[in-house]
């Protein structure tokens, strides 16, 4: 077989039943057409957020490994404090800064992060985030949450790279409409491997191989089209959630209340307290308060994070099934409590609310994989590796077989003049 042959030969799929050589296709095949070029023009932009997404399924313990300093507790487990007594040391030691969030349950060998705001009247912090030390509370650390270039802001950096491009709305948006040419693309991709004509399940199967003794063209396009159709279920996922995700305001919100209405939530006030206000209770009476309420309404959850939302003047609380803050099934529910009265406020729960907020709480939990735990947010993670691989291979065989298909479209215009002359 001459040089080239068996790739060109491959191009008709795995079965000659499928398509025209592809070294002679025009664009009137629409569907591989439009399969082509909506791979073409998304390649780079894919290949970026799916290398991102996947080094955000390990962001924590990159940020443990970066950022040991600030994570990592040195002490013994008899030597903590309870979180929430860390906390009211630090709060008592810093009047001028406002806690926000904090985990309730950090791991033995894990410092205290504390979500921080100035305090009303307070100046600028040049920080969000400080560490305490669980046997003191006192500070180790702080850091900015913002993108940067320094080990303290490397995470932040990937995940807004990963969301915008760290370019804010602008790259929101554009990247949705690059996660929905994904989407359509991979539909097409599917598509274009089924056989014309029978046996159709024998010579689909073909599809799905991959072979190391073949060329090394043959083996880029049997790697291209095995991994997506392997892993086809969850890169669709990935790619609707994604959708969703970026035009969640635009589109899936909206589209989740259309088909069962959440309810107003206390939040959908206008903001009661712009420049911010003090708690009059503590976080101490708010845990109790959510441990009271937990027994009253029979759940068998725990407390996570605590929370403090200023501009409303309300306490919150995550509960999860074990304690610590996670996003398996539709994730945590909230309880809110007023922090002058301690009264309950209200409860977001996706569990027992409305099949809207089902939906709405869904998306993140599928996209970062944590809706079934380290299972399936290690699928995503090779699914955003095979995206990127299916970027590579399908740009690499679109450059392959580019220069043949203009040398053939330019063999047929030359025969079409010397004919009409």
């Amino acid at each position: 077989m001459a040089p080239g042959a068996e790739f060109r030969l491959s191009f008709r799929s795995r079965n000659p039943e499928h398509s025209c050589d592809m070294s002679t296709a025009l664009p009137s095949n629409t569907w591989l057409f439009l399969h082509r070029w909506f791979g073409v023009l998304m390649a780079l932009f894919l290949f970026l957020a799916a290398v991102s997404g996947s080094l955000l399924t390990m962001r924590e313990s990159l940020d443990r490994w970066v950022n040991a300093d600030l994570m990592i507790f040195q002490g013994a487990a008899s030597e903590r404090l309870d979180t929430v007594e860390a906390v009211s040391r630090f709060e008592a030691q810093a009047p001028h800064v406002q806690v926000v969030e904090f985990p309730l349950n950090p791991h033995t060998d894990e410092t205290i992060p504390v979500k921080v705001v100035p305090a009303p009247g307070a100046p600028a912090l040049d920080h969000d985030e400080v560490f305490l030390d669980p046997a003191s509370g006192d500070v180790i650390g702080t850091r900015s949450t913002e993108p940067g270039f320094s080990g303290r802001q490397i995470i932040p950096l990937i995940l807004g790279f990963h969301e915008n491009f760290l370019l804010g709305d602008t790259g929101r948006i554009f990247l949705g409409f690059i996660a929905l040419g994904w989407l359509l693309s991979s539909l097409v991709g599917l598509y274009l491997t089924f056989p014309k004509r029978g046996p159709v399940f024998k010579k689909w199967l073909a599809a799905w191989t991959y072979s190391p003794k073949r060329s090394f063209a043959r083996q880029m396009l049997d790697i291209h089209q095995a991994s997506g159709l392997w892993l086809f279920a969850f890169v669709v996922i990935l790619a609707f959630t994604s959708v969703a995700l970026n035009f969640f305001f635009e589109f899936w919100a909206p589209f989740a209340e259309m088909i069962a209405p959440t309810g107003e939530s206390y939040f959908d006030q206008p903001v009661l307290f712009p420049e911010g206000t003090q708690p009059d209770l503590s976080f101490q009476q708010a845990l109790a308060r959510t441990q009271e309420q937990i027994a009253a309404a029979g759940v068998s959850w725990q407390p996570a994070t605590m929370l403090y939302y200023p501009d409303y003047n309300l306490y919150g609380a995550t509960l999860t099934d074990d304690g610590v803050l996670n996003y398996k099934a539709l994730g945590p529910i909230y309880y809110h409590f007023d922090a002058a009265t301690g009264a309950f406020v209200q409860q977001v729960n996706p569990y027992d609310n409305s099949t809207g907020l089902a939906l709405m709480r869904s998306v993140y939990p599928l996209h970062s994989g944590e809706v079934g735990g380290p299972v399936t947010v290690f699928i995503v993670f090779l699914t955003g590796l095979a995206t990127a691989e299916m970027c590579v291979t399908g740009l690499w065989v679109w450059l392959k077989k580019r220069g043949p298909r203009i040398a053939a479209r330019k063999k047929r215009l030359a025969a079409a003049e010397q004919h009409g002359a």
